[in-house]
């Protein structure tokens, strides 16, 4: 006579080594989406940032890039004109983060020159934007940096790297 399906034991020990392996792989797998949203936003605002260079570039005219504290962003020109609206684009904060990134600058806005370097009529300007999740443990977290240079250089950098010489560190 042949046996047909599973046996209760055989049920039990697949549903026990279930438990044990998603114990395990679950926080692995919240920790990893946490860090991948600290990355989505700081790479957003690093791309808003190169953007709103671009543009003061290309309409030969000042560019503002402001930042909202839930990682919304809007790029629009300083003086409007036909040319030149006072929003040329936008980001939404449900844009690939969470209730839990938190973003936090040393200013919320940041003007071009035609040059596309920031404007030194502006001194009181965005320089450093820091990106973290409240969601992953500290010493799992990947926290973030994107930073604004005089010339007008945006780069994503990790503020917990130290090593000289590092393409990482800030």
């Amino acid at each position: 006579m042949q046996q047909q399906g599973f046996t209760l034991i055989e049920l039990v020990v697949t549903v026990v080594v279930m438990v044990a392996v998603s114990s395990i792989a679950i926080p692995a797998f919240q920790t990893a989406i946490g860090n991948s949203q600290i990355r989505t936003v700081a790479e957003s605002v690093r791309n808003g940032l190169q953007q709103s260079r671009a543009e003061a570039i290309k309409r030969n005219s000042r560019v503002k890039f402001t930042l909202q504290t839930n990682s919304a962003w809007q790029i629009g020109c300083v003086a409007i004109t036909p040319a030149c609206p006072a929003v040329i684009t936008q980001k939404s904060a449900t844009e690939g983060a969470s209730s839990n990134v938190t973003v936090t600058a040393d200013n919320y806005t940041a003007v071009f020159s035609s040059f596309g370097t920031r404007d030194p009529a502006s001194p009181d300007a965005l320089t450093m934007v820091n990106v973290s999740n409240s969601q992953v443990k500290a010493e799992e977290r990947k926290a973030l940096r994107v930073t604004l240079a005089a010339g007008g250089n945006v780069k994503v950098c990790d503020p917990a790297v130290t090593t000289v010489g590092d393409t990482r560190a800030c």
